[in-house]
């Protein structure tokens, strides 16, 4: 995941915080992408001290708990999802634009353990993360209306389809992780010469999954 280059200077309970503070800040901050995205969230706080080589006391001071430490991280990271698929929809191809958001989206999930388990999974959900997964499926149905209206989508594809498909390339990126794990773009490129439409293609026999069952798989809706 790409961290941030902002020129705000770190704040804390809305000061600023010292300048051996926010050194601190950033490294454990650059120290638990590295842990969650190699080893997923069960990675505690006392692992988290340790790579970044502080104190586990230092740690707390900046992040009382590890919910506070993954907001931190990946608050930032999904609304970069959301930027991605904002300029997928300005693309003048819609076709391009699906595909660059595919592309942008499974790079980012195959690559980080961590953010695949709170974007797909909803481990460690607060409400801003919440907001923002949830908030994906507006720019989900655009970019698929906008690409079957162009004529280039099969009208049998269903913004629940995408997170299933983002599911599987991780599957494969994982599958062989330490020797190709870049495998997943092989499968993208299988999976979108299924979803091009083209004058021969057979239809769809098993319908998608509704928004409801997928969200609920993610997490989004909690069952009662």
């Amino acid at each position: 995941m790409t961290e941030s280059s902002g020129p705000r200077d770190p704040v804390e309970g809305g000061r600023p915080l010292r300048r051996d503070a926010a050194r601190n800040r950033e490294r454990i901050l650059h120290a638990a992408r590295e842990v969650f995205g190699q080893q997923g969230l069960g990675v505690t706080l006392d692992g988290v001290a340790r790579h970044a080589g502080v104190g586990v006391g230092t740690v707390y001071r900046r992040f009382p708990t590890k919910e506070a430490l993954i907001r931190a991280l990946f608050e930032q990271d999904l609304q970069m999802r959301q930027e991605a698929a904002e300029r997928a929809l300005a693309h003048p191809d819609p076709w391009e634009g699906l595909v660059d958001f595919l592309v942008e989206m499974s790079a980012g999930l195959a690559e980080n353990r961590g953010l695949h388990e709170v974007l797909m999974l909803g481990e460690h959900t607060s409400g801003p993360i919440e907001t923002a997964r949830g908030g994906m499926l507006p720019f989900l149905e655009a970019l698929i209306r906008r690409a079957q209206e162009s004529g280039d989508l099969r009208p049998e594809v269903t913004p629940s389809d995408i997170p299933v498909i983002q599911h599987m390339l991780y599957a494969a990126a994982q599958f062989t992780r330490g020797q190709q794990p870049d495998i997943w773009r092989r499968y993208l490129e299988i999976l979108l010469n299924g979803l091009r439409q083209r004058p021969d293609n057979p239809s769809l026999a098993t319908p998608s999954l509704s928004n409801e069952m997928v969200e609920r798989a993610m997490g989004i809706i909690r069952p009662e």
